[in-house]
């Protein structure tokens, strides 16, 4: 993994045997900190366990919806834990997790933290302030109506306009293309989905695109 200089991320699933902020997982994200790599969180599991919280779904619907409650069950671990106290450059580019249920969970989680973070007083910051700092997204699926100021909307909600990253989900018989992206955007939105963003997550990018 790490010897070859052409790797731009580690690539984990979503929802496997534990929780990804388990210590069980830190050799991972202790390695991707020491060569700079992100991880990239997919969408999916290893279905040796139900992807939803209240078991085996019958149809694709479920599971397909289900993928951003998962998500966000990723983004809980990861801070409880303590993954970015102990790893405070590293990260994490959640892919395929849709991006409107990221506000929702964030005042929620500051809300929980300031009441119970005597539990863990390894959290020093808020969960907001870590996901702004830590986490990525990528655009494709938005879930979301093809509304710019809906988009702007949201990154006022985020209070960030360095986390998304663009992704058209090619070569999927469903995949976008440019069109995963309401028109309307100010040009400075679009660069920074398109091409800051991307870089300054994968800067082993730049050194293709020089």
């Amino acid at each position: 993994m790490a010897a070859d200089p052409r790797f731009v991320q580690v690539l984990v699933w979503e929802m496997g045997e534990l929780p990804l902020g388990r210590r069980i997982h830190w050799p991972i994200y202790r390695a991707a900190d020491r060569f700079d790599l992100p991880i990239g969180i997919h969408a999916g599991s290893s279905y040796r366990h139900p992807p939803t919280n209240l078991g085996w779904p019958s149809y694709y619907l479920e599971d397909y919806v289900s993928w951003s409650t998962g998500f966000a069950g990723v983004l809980n671990s990861l801070i409880s834990e303590g993954v970015f106290v102990e790893f405070p450059r590293l990260k994490v580019v959640l892919m395929e997790s849709g991006v409107t249920w990221l506000p929702g969970w964030m005042w929620r989680a500051d809300k929980t933290w300031r009441g119970v973070r005597a539990e863990v007083p390894w959290v020093k910051r808020s969960p907001a302030e870590t996901i702004r700092e830590n986490i990525r997204l990528t655009v494709q699926p938005f879930d979301a109506p093809r509304d710019n100021d809906v988009v702007e909307r949201l990154i006022e909600q985020i209070d960030s306009d360095r986390m998304l990253l663009f992704a058209s989900d090619y070569p999927h018989w469903q995949f976008n293309g440019d069109a995963v992206l309401p028109p309307g955007l100010s040009a400075d939105l679009l660069r920074r989905i398109r091409v800051d963003n991307p870089l300054e997550t994968y800067p082993r990018l730049k050194e293709t695109v020089q």
